[in-house]
């Protein structure tokens, strides 16, 4: 998501998009609709593993669907930092990975230790 924004900058594709007519509220209503919808795929596909494995958690789908909204400006916002899009990509490849390592293996501590035992459910 974040290359195709970045390529999208660099090339000045939005600018020829203004110029050709497009206002601005529609293309990044279009851009987010559609960045949602490739978000949105996976998620559906975690949902419905969780009810096909009976690891159903209160609350999942709830955050699943959440982090459908947060991810995409999340994502639109860090965009600012790069100026190329590969850079971009593998930095924010690097970031999820690393944080949702680090913060699953930080809950499988947490759920191991009997005093924290609560805090990791």
């Amino acid at each position: 998501m974040i290359g195709f924004i970045l390529k999208e900058r660099e090339e000045n594709l939005k600018h020829i998009q203004l110029i050709s007519g497009m206002s601005l509220p529609a293309y990044w209503i279009a851009n987010f609709i559609a960045d949602w919808v490739k978000i949105f795929i996976p998620v559906v596909i975690t949902f419905l593993l969780t009810l096909v494995f009976d690891v159903n958690y209160t609350g999942v789908w709830l955050l699943l669907l959440l982090f459908c909204f947060a991810v995409v400006p999340f994502t639109y916002v860090t965009s600012f930092l790069f100026a190329k899009d590969v850079t971009a990509q593998i930095a924010t490849f690097a970031f999820h990975f690393l944080l949702g390592g680090i913060g699953a293996f930080a809950v499988y501590i947490l759920q191991s230790i009997p005093q924290t035992c609560q805090v990791g459910d």
